[in-house]
């Protein structure tokens, strides 16, 4: 046998390991390229959810002040009309109202 009869078939190997090499190479680099655009929009996915996050809370912290404004207000008119109906009844009981509150009465009867 010579080497001419084996020839053919030594370039149909070398042919097929130089194209699995070729092929493997571009692989790798569509692979390392891949990972790569996906670590990108996976940064961006994140910095997406944090602003969204962050909106979320800020809304949050407004509506939690809103809220304590509003309750606040409403203390201070329950207090006010709390002490504006004690001071009223207070001033009722007097004597001297309850006397003037009398002539009123006996003036308006004289006048119909």
């Amino acid at each position: 046998m010579k080497f001419t009869d084996f020839l053919p078939y030594i370039v149909s190997v070398l042919t097929a390991v130089i194209a699995g090499i070729w092929s493997y190479l571009g692989s790798r680099k569509q692979a390392k390229e891949d990972i790569a655009r996906l670590e990108k929009q996976h940064e961006l996915d994140i910095e997406k959810e944090r602003e969204k996050f962050a909106m979320e809370k800020e809304k949050l912290e407004l509506e939690h002040k809103h809220q304590i404004e509003l309750m606040q207000k409403e203390a201070e008119n329950k207090m006010g009309g709390e002490i504006m109906n004690a001071l009223f009844s207070e001033v009722m009981k007097t004597p001297e109202v309850k006397q003037q509150i009398v002539e009123g009465m006996r003036k308006g009867n004289k006048k119909s």
